[in-house]
């Protein structure tokens, strides 16, 4: 998901991309030498995503949790709450099974930040990052969803009915009843229509 969004990042050189890339391949064989490539990379939301690769490849939890939190780091640095919002996505994603306490705290944290942002598509789109990293834990589910069906509601537009159609189609496998009321009420669009028609398909196998 943090990837999807990197259409609105701004001062990313060909060494950030790099950087990640190598960072990800190396932690496969060598954690120390992807640690050293990974915290070498300027931007912020490469570095995030750089770490938390090589935090995964970590069998030690203590520090595996070490290394995400300093990807949390490396998210925190942005400017930018939907930036912040959607790089963090990639450490909470791979915190929440390992430590619940510690990602609920993130969560949190990351709810106060997104709702500053005053653009209505990029909070949708924070939120879309947040509760995507958050949806097979029931408890932390409960805490983003209000807040995303809240900037649902408030967001229009082709981007923002994507965006509501993609997590609605998430929902349905975890929680079926949320993932319609969340297209309830909404006018009816190709993407919409094709995600209840999924939902409907599903409810009768």
């Amino acid at each position: 998901m943090g990837r999807r969004a990197e259409h609105w990042i701004s001062g990313i050189t060909a060494s950030d991309v790099t950087g990640r890339e190598e960072a990800t391949r190396l932690a496969q064989k060598d954690i120390k030498s992807a640690f050293a490539v990974a915290r070498k990379i300027v931007h912020p939301w490469y570095r995030c995503q750089a770490l938390t690769a090589v935090a995964l490849e970590l069998a030690n939890l203590r520090e595996r949790k070490s290394a995400l939190m300093e990807a949390f780091a490396a998210a925190y640095e942005q400017d930018e709450p939907n930036r912040i919002t959607c790089a963090s996505a990639w450490p909470l994603r791979a915190l929440v099974p390992i430590d619940l306490a510690g990602a609920r705290q993130q969560v949190i944290r990351l709810l106060a930040i997104i709702s500053a942002e005053p653009h209505g598509l990029r909070r949708l789109d924070g939120l879309f990052g947040l509760l995507g990293a958050v949806l097979d834990s029931a408890e932390l589910r409960a805490l983003v969803l209000p807040a995303f069906f809240l900037a649902a509601e408030s967001s229009s537009g082709w981007r923002s009915e994507r965006l509501v159609a993609h997590m609605a189609l998430a929902l349905g496998r975890v929680d079926p009843i949320a993932a319609r009321a969340l297209l309830e009420g909404r006018t009816a669009n190709r993407f919409t229509s094709k995600a209840l028609a999924a939902l409907n398909t599903a409810a009768l196998r």
